[in-house]
Formats: C-alpha cells, structure tokens, sequence
C-alpha cells in the first residue's frame, strides 16, 4: 500500500500533540491488568489490539508504530489505545488497548480508517474481533442472587450479546459468541475489580470448553449446592470487593 506525502501529513495533522513531540509519551510501557482482576486461572493469551487488527503476525509486520492511532483515539476521546513498550521487545512499538477497566474501546472506529499501513482495515463494528468477554460467575452480582444489567446496557450491541437466563440466583447474564472485546462491559461493571474480562480470540478457542462447561453446571446444580457455594465462598469475595455505583451503567 503506497502512502503519499499528502496523505500522511494529513493524517498526523489528526493530532498536533504528535507533531509537537508530546505524542512521545504513547511510548511508556502502559498498565497491565492487576492480577486480582476476574478468572485469575485464564490469562488474556496475549495483547488485546485496536479494532480492525489484521491476524497478529501480518498485523506486527505491516504496524510501524506510528502512534496514529493512538492519537485518534485521543481526539475521540476514549484513550484506550497505547504503544507497547521496551519491556515487550515482540510487541515493541505495536499498538494495544492498554486497560478495559477504565479506558475500553469505544468502537468508534476511526483508528482503521486513519491507519497509514493497513494494519487496522476498516470494518463494521458488529465484525470487530478484539476479543472475548467472559463473565467471572463467581463474582457476577447477577449470577449469586442479585439483579445486575449494567454488562448489557453497556454493550454497544446489546440484546445480539448478551442471553439471560433468569432464576431464584438473579438474571444471570451470559456473553455468547458475538461478542466484539471492545470492554465497555467490563468498565461498567459495578464490582470493584470488575467481574468481566477479555481474552484474546485464540485463547478463548483454548478455554471455551471449559468456561462453558462450568456455565451448563452452575444452571443445572441441585439448590442446596448452589446455596453453599453463593454464601460459602462466592459471597465474602464479592463483599471484600464492593459495589462501586458509579460504574453501574445508567
């Protein structure tokens, strides 16, 4: 894909931050997610990449760092997106969605159109492939008893996500395979910590089994079982953690 002269400069004119030498900063090794975040036992399988990524090897070979994209997303106002630093040398100068808990994507999609290399191709939002959002049911409100929507309110494609399956333990949410990874649900989510986490695409193909397994056991589990398990064990982490209202999603 060839780039003219014009072209670029209009696309750095996006941001006058990264012609002045501020855009510098996107270089910082950004924040990773705290270790006592949701599903401790499933890691992300790798960095979460901005909308549009094309597959990781042809995605790191065609991204040049840039930081356009980092930029636009800045203008956007969202700021989810950072440069990997030093301490990832495979990743190095590669962009990735930095931390969902407060600064998810907000599937606006102007990074891919902005992309200079094609690394980020423009596609609809409902054809996003970020990642897999999976829902920790042993700290999900909405799966111990109470009644929690904030997940799905947030969720810019709603009702194609999210299944409900309604109960004496609460709605229950469940995320199914349309998922897109933007991570607004795990932003709005009013657990502290969050009870909502992305993995990568590849790694949910490696846990999918499991995770879904677990998911056909908590509903189909004798009442007195699912009793002690929501008092006995689920309850006294949920309650160390709290509720933030301010994340509920109104």
């Amino acid at each position: 894909m060839k780039l003219s002269r014009r072209k670029f400069i209009e696309i750095l004119s996006i941001s006058p931050a990264l012609i002045a030498g501020n855009g510098l900063t996107v270089f910082k090794q950004a924040f990773t997610e705290d270790e006592t975040g949701p599903l401790p036992d499933i890691d992300a399988g790798g960095l979460i990449r901005p909308p549009g990524a094309l597959p990781e090897r042809e995605f790191r070979s065609r991204c040049i760092g840039c930081g356009v994209c980092v930029n636009v997303c800045h203008v956007m106002k969202y700021d989810a997106i950072a440069i990997a630093g030093l301490k990832d040398i495979k990743n190095f100068g590669t962009p990735f969605i930095k931390n969902m808990r407060d600064f998810p994507c907000g599937l606006c999609m102007e990074c891919p159109a902005k992309c200079p290399t094609g690394a980020l191709r423009p596609v609809n939002k409902e054809e996003v492939k970020m990642g897999m959002a999976l829902i920790d049911f042993s700290l999900c409100f909405g799966w111990n008893g109470d009644v929690c929507l904030s997940c799905s309110k947030a969720c810019p494609l709603g009702a194609g996500v999210f299944d409900f399956f309604y109960g004496e333990w609460g709605n229950q949410p469940y995320i199914n395979d349309n998922c897109v990874g933007c991570g607004l649900c795990v932003k709005y989510c009013p657990l502290g910590g969050s009870a909502v986490k992305v993995i990568r695409r590849e790694r949910y193909t490696e846990v999918k089994e499991k995770y879904t397994a677990e998911f056909r056991k908590l509903l189909s589990m004798p009442p007195e079982e699912r009793y002690n398990i929501v008092y006995g064990m689920n309850m006294p982490e949920i309650m160390a953690r709290g509720k933030i209202v301010e994340r509920e999603y109104r």
